[in-house]
């Protein structure tokens, strides 16, 4: 194999291992219970609100642009919330 050849396929096995690490599986969300599930989806939907409402014509970046980053940081911080066992809140654990 030639060395583009080489870079392409360890880029490629990044991809697929970090595509199959960020997906969330019932495992993980099968230590919440229903309630905090949905009290996480809330969360995540509130974020996304404040977020969008947050756009400023005086930022870098577009109004659609703000729109694609506040949506796929929600759908992260929610899926963090959901994955992490005795995750409350970004930065911090629920009490044992």
């Amino acid at each position: 194999m030639s060395a583009p050849q080489l870079i392409c396929l360890f880029a490629l096995s990044l991809f697929v291992v970090g595509t199959a690490v960020a997906q969330p599986t019932e495992s993980t969300q099968a230590n919440k219970s229903v309630e905090e599930i949905e009290a996480i989806k809330q969360r995540a939907a509130d974020w996304l609100t404040t977020c969008l409402g947050d756009w400023d014509a005086q930022t870098h970046m577009t109004k659609s642009e703000w729109q694609i980053t506040c949506k796929r940081v929600s759908k992260e911080r929610e899926q963090f919330l959901l994955e992490t066992p005795g995750a409350t809140s970004i930065g911090t654990k629920a009490a044992r």
